[in-house]
């Protein structure tokens, strides 16, 4: 089932390994385009009260991230973005990495250029308290970090597939993910049963 949210989610933020690739002069928005939060204009979905007790887990995070997935591009989504609450941040973009690192690992993340939006990331991390993906989001940026030149000397030739060859620790990163990504999405959605007006309006 949480195969098929990947999926989905992929097609929708047009991010699917090398065909997602984007130039960098697109993707460098700053923090202050995702951290402010016009609450007059809050997209606030309506949902069954009887849904939202029900659903659990990635099944959850689906429901309350698909009425508010709507960006029809990169600029569409930084005005879309203010619309949302701090929890919707949180889920919004925690998908992004998800849908990246559960595809193709932290390179496949950092390959498509999605280290723009590590700033909302960590912010809806620490906002839900997951100090141990917290954690490790930065561990990957460090390591990406120290071998920027690797990557960019790889973009020039279109091809990735040394960077997993070279980059063994990444390997590692993505194995703890695994480990990890199940328990962010229950805190998420803890969050949102304590904050429900954050993410939808009952019926």
């Amino acid at each position: 089932m949480k195969g098929l949210f990947i999926l989905l989610i992929f097609v929708s933020l047009q991010s699917c390994g090398q065909s997602g690739k984007q130039t960098a002069t697109q993707t460098t928005p700053s923090m202050e385009l995702y951290n402010r939060f016009d609450k007059d204009n809050h997209l606030q979905p309506l949902f069954k009260k009887a849904s939202f007790d029900k659903l659990h887990d990635w099944e959850f995070g689906w429901a309350m991230l698909e009425p508010i997935n709507i960006a029809k591009g990169a600029a569409d989504e930084k005005k879309l973005a203010r619309r949302f609450s701090p929890g919707q941040k949180a889920l919004y973009f925690f998908w992004y990495l998800d849908a990246e690192v559960t595809n193709g690992g932290f390179i496949q993340f950092f390959w498509n250029y999605k280290q723009q939006y590590l700033p909302p990331i960590n912010e809806g991390l620490k906002l839900i308290g997951d100090t141990a993906m917290l954690d490790l989001v930065s561990k990957a940026e460090k390591e990406y970090e120290k071998h920027k030149e690797k990557f960019t000397k790889q973009e020039q030739k279109d091809d990735w597939s040394p960077l997993y060859d070279e980059l063994k620790n990444f390997d590692k990163f993505d194995s703890i993910y695994y480990t990890l990504h199940d328990k962010t999405m229950k805190l998420i959605e803890q969050y949102a049963r304590q904050h429900p007006a954050e993410f939808v309006r009952f019926k």
